[in-house]
């Protein structure tokens, strides 16, 4: 052995852990989304489901973690714009281990399973099921779950809305389990002048009487998995002002004839991260398209595909937030400093402690707000209350779990020291990929904005405060008593800023509407991790989550004890073992 393969081998293991070093399982390794799943969905499901996510698990860790770290640095997709004739073929190359991930987390039902029965189990499962698969693929690729999440939402679109023979012809490729002939999905809203601004768009839909079908021209800006099979597209379709005017359709690459579609690819835009997905400016010329549903309700079908894509991002926030940890734990846990492992300062603990707890009472609200979604979209008498509830959290969770996974993807990278500045390691991309999460379907003012109209059109603040009433008061554990008054606080305080708001002129009225997200929230997020302690505790005899609504409540709330410098009580140190290795605690001091 040479001299310098001693020292880097010495190095290695005694100190540094290596890069290529991994979690082998990322479910098994995960007891909180173990323990989410079991809360959630179906108790009959459960066997199946931990059979088949422990098995997808492995996957997400291994392979697939491998061939996204390829795709990432040096197998980015490629447009191939002209062939040797110098025809416009706009063909878009993607390396051969990205296409083997498709086939297999198609293969895996992410799709198909919400509208075919898998054989073992023999019914269809909830949304809830495909989203803990989204939380895990997150973890290693969340560039490839955004054409996931279009295909999803393209095949909501093309069930809920598109006339029997358009769904014969495209459902069945958009929810099959065989890889290799899967329709994936994309939707296209984005334009140059519009941005967030939907109404603003000027894509038209010219029908031509003689062919039966209409032709769509125009530019769509920012359109993320470009080359997809199947492309839900929004276009003008008569002079109304704003979305009013705006139809849907089904826009596919190759013509039912064979023929490629007008469709052409200007050029791919180069990201900060999700670099798997081919984001791309994308030209219409009298392109081949297929109305879906009525012609004016356009922008309501694509609003509430757009439902799909928020949660999915939400979800990704979280898995990608959840790596991060998890990265950050191994690291600590083997690397040696001043002659101790890391983890065994205090400030590493607080750092990782803070990182866990944004982890998992964000993770455990969003899934509370699936199951909200769940019954909207797969029950035909969901309640009012459920509708609203559910168009409520999914843009306040979005936004608040893009946040927080930008957060704790820098923190994680601090904890690794400058090896988390190092490309070897996963923790640049994961800070690249969480940035994104921030601004794809709705950036925070967007988001806020849309709050204001779910409290103006839906009365949404007076359910909110009707339904944590409601389960504030089914509380009934003694640990559960001192969180209570801190709810009604805060939801006197959001009272109060509501009875204000319609005094205000417009600037001042959105001016707070951030503050006033933040807030509700907050209340929402300490409410269900209190619901899931009492759970907890109930089944399990432990009362570990207790703690982790405690530090979040003086995080949200009020001045962390922990930052106190006249205490000695420090939750997170005292109880750190059972914290982030999800321990038993008997009895809280």
């Amino acid at each position: 052995m040479n001299v310098q393969s001693h020292i880097d081998r010495r190095l290695y293991s005694d100190n540094i852990p290596r890069p290529e070093e991994k979690l082998k399982n990322f479910y098994l390794e995960d007891h909180n989304i173990q323990y989410l799943m079991r809360r959630y969905l179906p108790e009959h499901m459960h066997d199946w489901a931990h059979q088949e996510l422990t098995r997808f698990g492995e996957r997400v860790a291994g392979p697939i973690d491998e061939r996204a770290a390829y795709t990432d640095r040096e197998g980015k997709p490629v447009l191939k714009k002209y062939n040797r004739l110098g025809e416009d073929i706009s063909e878009i190359w993607k390396n051969e281990g990205y296409k083997q991930t498709a086939r297999e987390v198609y293969g895996d039902g992410i799709v198909s399973y919400l509208y075919h029965a898998p054989e073992e189990l023999g019914e269809k499962v909830p949304y809830l099921y495909s989203y803990l698969m989204g939380y895990l693929l997150s973890e290693s690729e969340p560039g490839f779950y955004c054409p996931v999440t279009l295909t999803m939402s393209c095949a909501y679109l093309v069930d809920r809305y598109a006339d029997p023979e358009l769904k014969q012809r495209y459902l069945p490729g958009l929810t099959t389990t065989d890889g290799e002939k899967v329709y994936e999905g994309a939707t296209w809203l984005t334009e140059r002048q519009g941005g967030s601004d939907v109404g603003a768009n000027l894509t038209v839909a010219r029908y031509d009487e003689q062919a039966g079908v209409y032709r769509l021209t125009g530019e769509k800006f920012f359109a993320s998995n470009a080359g997809a099979m199947v492309a839900t597209v929004l276009a003008r379709v008569n002079d109304k002002p704003g979305t009013k005017g705006l139809g849907l359709f089904l826009v596919p690459w190759i013509k039912p004839n064979g023929e490629r579609n007008s469709i052409y690819v200007r050029r791919l835009k180069d990201k900060l991260g999700v670099n798997a997905v081919p984001s791309a400016e994308v030209i219409l010329e009298e392109a081949e398209g297929y109305l879906i549903g009525e012609a004016e309700k356009g922008f309501k079908y694509m609003a509430e595909a757009l439902n799909i894509s928020r949660i999915c991002n939400a979800v990704a926030s979280v898995g990608i937030l959840r790596r991060a940890f998890a990265e950050a734990l191994y690291y600590t846990t083997h690397r040696q400093a001043f002659g101790q492992p890391v983890i065994r300062y205090s400030m590493v603990k607080e750092m990782l402690v803070d990182m866990l707890v944004d982890l998992e009472v964000t993770t455990g609200a969003i899934f509370q707000m699936i199951n909200y979604f769940d019954q909207v979209v797969t029950s035909q008498d969901a309640s009012r209350e459920e509708q609203v509830m559910a168009r409520l959290l999914i843009p306040l969770l979005k936004y608040r779990a893009g946040e927080v996974a930008v957060k704790g993807c820098h923190t994680s990278i601090e904890l690794h020291g400058g090896n988390g500045y190092i490309e070897e390691y996963v923790t640049p991309r994961l800070l690249r990929d969480a940035q994104v999460t921030t601004v794809w379907e709705g950036t925070s003012n967007i988001l806020a904005l849309d709050l204001l109209r779910v409290i103006q059109k839906e009365r949404g603040h007076e359910v909110f405060f009707q339904v944590v009433q409601e389960e504030l008061e089914l509380l009934s554990h003694s640990a559960s008593q001192p969180f209570k008054p801190v709810i009604q606080n805060a939801l006197s305080d959001i009272q109060t800023v509501l009875q204000k708001l319609n005094s205000l002129d417009y600037d001042r009225l959105t001016y707070k509407l951030k503050p006033l997200a933040n807030l509700m929230i907050d209340v929402y997020l300490l409410l269900q991790i209190v619901k899931e302690a009492e759970d907890q505790a109930g089944n399990e005899g432990s009362l570990r989550k207790f703690i982790v609504a405690e530090l979040f409540k003086d995080k949200a709330f009020g001045t962390p004890r922990k930052r106190n410098l006249c205490t000695e009580y420090h939750l997170d140190l005292d109880h750190f073992e059972a914290l982030v290795h999800y321990g038993k605690v008997s009895r809280l001091d």
